[in-house]
């Protein structure tokens, strides 16, 4: 079934190509017959299939034409513009978890968290978000019963569009929580704001908080069914990870501690079904589709879904030419930039199958941060299958990255009743760890270990490289206080003390001077 939605989302990509005036100017005359003017091509009953497989795109690819051409947002690296790769380097670089042997366009500024507004990162992560809640907002304006109506869509069509929208709401307040965790203060669009030339208003976490909770719960029980036939769609049990995370930092957010309500949807994703994949690191191999724990993936594919982001940046960025990639783990693209720090490669004891780094002519630590050998390069992502063998293409791998897995959810759960949220307990949250902890022969924890200090430890160990890890630091109040790693603030010895600014990144320049209504974060 990943063959076939993938084939979904390239349609859709050739498809949005005739609606490239939809998110900008809808009235745009096209320049050939070949590009349909947006009514037209809303008359017809497969574009709306079409239009929603372009939304789960979004999260992967950086435009239309893989892997780099009819892009979305301007830039000189398409790579760079995609959802994942910008988003990964604002939740990784940042952080005790890795580092970058490249400096151009911000990566040292991240890598140091001394970032400014004019950080590239920081805006193509900025505008791939409100990209992404573009396209729900126009999805939702054109598939209202009365146009549907008016155009003469068949019943079965709208009856699986009622779908398709609640899916788009819930895509959309997933693009806002991202937001207002990086970002805290955005403007707020949605399909009644209508397009063209229009200045948003900027608004808080403060409203963000319930916006995004109100409409996750209204999605919920009306969304696809957990099944093969659906992979890669969002389910119910990810919009329970997504509140679950929106609860798990409410301090962080809104100063309200809801531990409490996290459990409750803690819960319904431990209920849903899923199960500890059996071996580690076949999560992240090209035939991981096929797993048991992945409960919302970002679909790539070596033929179909190509890009210089996503899990080839992961791939690529992570191997060398000495590491003989095409032989070991499926990729013939070696670009020798992003390892890990020791603060991360140090946390595992002997037999820990977690530990997945290449050691060979390499540093444990990355006093020489732009040399490549300085640092254990992590191979945890390949495009290898389960069997051995390789994804379809030795370019561009078939792996799909895992955003929420069920061993988050473990690991939350335990971090939830350590915090005093009521509906779990203390055995069971120990249980969980340790089915982890056993998971990668890592040996059982007692009672008396199971703490908070334990669980972050833990969360690298488990999670490290899949775009937690700021988030986790700053929720634990070790980010910008009590905690120094490698390369912190700009020196090797690292420093425990940042500007509290830096919890949140700045509004990018380029939007301040677009829009009046938008201010600047504090401290910018």
């Amino acid at each position: 079934m990943k063959k076939i939605y993938k084939i979904q989302i390239l349609a859709a990509c050739l498809l949005l190509f005739a609606f490239t005036s939809c998110i900008k100017d809808l009235d745009t005359e096209p320049k050939s017959e070949s590009i349909l003017l947006p009514e037209a091509a809303w008359a017809k009953a497969e574009t709306y299939n079409q239009f929603m497989a372009k939304m789960y795109a979004s999260f992967a690819l950086s435009g239309n034409e893989g892997p780099s051409g009819m892009h979305d947002i301007v830039g000189a690296d398409q790579g760079e513009a995609t959802f994942l790769r910008s988003y990964w380097n604002l939740q990784e670089l940042t952080t005790d978890e890795a580092v970058c042997a490249w400096s151009d366009d911000g990566l040292s500024g991240l890598q140091y968290c001394n970032w400014t507004s004019s950080n590239r990162f920081c805006e193509l992560s900025y505008n791939r978000m409100l990209l992404n809640v573009a396209y729900v907002n126009e999805f939702l304006r054109q598939t209202t019963d009365e146009k549907m109506n008016a155009r003469g869509i068949d019943a079965a069509t709208q009856e699986a569009v009622r779908t398709y929208r609640v899916e788009a709401r819930a895509i959309r307040a997933m693009n806002y929580y991202f937001l207002i965790d990086l970002f805290a203060n955005i403007p707020y669009i949605d399909e009644a704001d209508g397009v063209g030339a229009f200045l948003p208003e900027q608004k808080n976490r403060a409203f963000f908080f319930p916006w995004i909770e109100t409409e996750l719960k209204a999605c919920e029980g009306y969304l696809p069914t957990k099944s093969a036939a659906n992979y890669g769609k969002v389910n119910d049990p990810t919009v329970c990870m997504v509140l679950a995370k929106l609860y798990m930092n409410a301090e962080v957010y809104i100063g309200q501690p809801k531990y409490t309500e996290a459990l409750t949807y803690l819960n319904k994703v431990i209920a849903a079904g899923y199960v500890l994949e059996p071996v580690y690191k076949h999560m992240f191999g090209a035939d991981n589709d096929s797993s048991t724990e992945i409960i919302f993936p970002i679909i790539f594919d070596g033929k179909r879904a190509t890009t210089y982001g996503g899990t080839t940046y992961l791939m690529a960025g992570a191997y060398a030419s000495d590491m003989s990639p095409a032989t070991n783990f499926g990729l013939v693209q070696n670009w020798s930039g992003i390892r890990a720090k020791e603060t991360l490669s140090s946390l595992f004891t002997v037999g820990d199958n977690r530990a997945l780094f290449w050691k060979d002519d390499r540093t444990q630590d990355t006093r020489s941060l732009n040399d490549f050998k300085s640092g254990w390069s992590v191979i945890k992502y390949t495009n290898v299958k389960s069997d051995g063998t390789f994804g379809s293409d030795l370019t561009f791998p078939d792996t799909d990255f895992p955003l929420y897995r069920l061993a988050d959810a473990y690991l939350m759960y335990a971090e939830a009743v350590l915090r005093g949220g009521q509906g779990g307990d203390r055995p069971t949250a120990l249980g969980y760890v340790n089915d982890i902890r056993n998971r990668a022969d890592a040996g059982t924890i007692g009672d008396m270990q199971l703490t908070l200090e334990f669980i972050i430890a833990e969360r690298a160990r488990e999670l490290y490289w899949e775009g937690h890890r700021r988030t986790d630091l700053i929720r634990f109040n070790m980010f910008t206080a009590n905690y120094a790693w490698p390369w912190k603030n700009g020196v090797y010895t690292g420093t425990t003390s940042l500007d509290s600014k830096y919890k949140i990144f700045p509004i990018p320049a380029a939007e301040l001077t677009a829009n009046s209504n938008i201010k600047q974060n504090t401290g910018y």
